[in-house]
């Protein structure tokens, strides 16, 4: 038991004062002395068993560096500093982790684990053992018509019932080794393209990043899914740091036709099929006297309510006699250029790109040619730029409690209605209650 919930009882007793009998002094001894004696028994065994992977770990690491391979040994030293520095959870592995590494994570991992579920059986049972010893006190107090004492003794219970810690115990040994076979926890539904999953317990009885998925097919939404997933974690569905993500596509055009997909032109001329050092695109050029030329995608990015990060990538081509346009740039709405990123490579192709977070509630996206300062008085009607290829995608999402489900899989609260659902991860990450 940790201080807190110690503090939680010894107020209670303070509370009652001299009224509580001398059993309540005797019980509540007993169950702090137990439990301290089996957080004592977790701790040393977490101890060894920590001490004993960093030392496997080690040993391979120098088994790696004699290859020379500098990407196979990081991941190895990166490990061992999480596990002497007591992160708990550990971060995902990286990418570049052998599958040997991953190995010896996983069973770190399961054994790990088990310590901790056996210490949650042992807890769980001395609260239980409290419960019953404090509701015969309740009992046996009442009948004597001491109910000062007797209702010390049912707030005593109800703060063990109702304690974070007491619940996190029962919850390991209830849930643990259940992921995936187990009933689900939640049903999110991750804002851009309306992917609903189920999202399963993990392996230690809670919902992280870390929590097993299911895609499921929404029902009675008011919006349809636009793709589907590879994910596997809630990690990798929501882009979690560390995690990998498959990125949701909202916008994906080459321009080799007059079609542009939902790129809408205002005060700009564009060519179709134009061919410049050797490739071909779709020229942009500004048209006389031109009073606010811009592009625009509505309903590619996510707004700040569903806060994400998003990458813009494209393939572009800014002609060396352009008199004043030396670039462009993209914006949320309003603001300045999305990342401080201008793509202003001038005199041949290139391939940009620049990610960033959300910026404006405003989930369209507009396109502007840029000029500096200094060229303001130059007329610049005629210059252009060329694009091959424009891309919108979104790398780290919000997600919103579509349905959340009771202990034994029972639906317990929720709503069809996108407006009504309660926001559960922001940007790939929980949002704290």
């Amino acid at each position: 038991m940790n201080s807190r919930f110690l503090h939680s009882l010894i107020a209670l007793a303070v509370m009652a004062s001299v009224a509580m009998a001398a059993p309540f002094d005797d019980l509540q001894a007993a169950f702090k002395t137990h439990r301290a004696t089996a957080n004592s028994q977790r701790d040393e065994q977490l101890a060894k068993f920590d001490a004993s992977y960093s030392g496997a770990l080690e040993r391979q690491l120098e088994k790696v560096k004699s290859t020379g391979k500098l990407e196979t040994a990081i991941p190895f030293n990166e490990e061992i500093k999480a596990v002497k520095k007591g992160q708990d959870p550990l971060p995902p592995l990286s990418p570049n982790a052998t599958s040997e590494l991953r190995n010896m994570r996983a069973k770190f991992m399961e054994g790990r684990d088990k310590i901790l579920k056996d210490h949650a059986e042992v807890v769980v049972a001395l609260i239980d053992k409290m419960e019953k010893e404090l509701k015969a006190q309740e009992i046996a107090l009442t009948k004597d018509g001491k109910l000062d004492e007797a209702l010390a003794a049912k707030n005593m219970r109800d703060a063990l019932i109702s304690d974070a810690d007491s619940i996190a115990a029962r919850e390991l040994v209830k849930f643990s080794g259940q992921h995936g076979s187990g009933p689900p926890a939640y049903q999110l539904r991750r804002y851009g393209d309306n992917l609903e999953v189920l999202v399963f317990r993990d392996h230690r009885g809670k919902v992280s990043m870390d929590s097993p998925i299911e895609i499921v097919s929404p029902k009675n939404s008011t919006k349809k899914p636009l793709g589907t997933t590879t994910a596997k974690v809630l990690g990798e569905f929501v882009g979690a740091k560390g995690y990998r993500c498959d990125p949701y596509v909202a916008y994906h055009h080459v321009f080799d036709s007059k079609d542009l997909g939902k790129f809408s032109l205002y005060d700009i001329l564009s060519s179709y099929k134009q061919a410049e050092a050797g490739e071909n695109g779709i020229r942009l050029s500004l048209k006389p006297a031109a009073e606010n030329p811009l592009g625009s995608l509505k309903d590619v990015l996510p707004p700040t309510s569903s806060k994400g990060t998003f990458r813009i990538s494209c393939r572009y081509f800014i002609p060396k006699g352009n008199r004043a346009v030396n670039g462009f740039f993209f914006v949320q709405e309003v603001g300045g250029p999305l990342g401080g990123h201008a793509f202003d490579k001038v005199g041949k192709w290139e391939s940009g790109e620049v990610t960033t977070e959300s910026t404006n509630n405003d989930a369209g996206m507009l396109f502007y040619l840029s000029i500096p300062p200094a060229k303001k008085a130059i007329d610049p009607a005629g210059d252009s730029v060329m694009l091959s290829e424009l891309k919108v995608e979104h790398m780290r999402f919000s997600a919103f409690v579509r349905q959340k489900f009771g202990d034994h899989g029972e639906p317990a609260e929720g709503s069809d209605e996108p407006k009504k659902q309660a926001l559960f991860i922001s940007n790939g990450q929980f949002v704290k209650e």
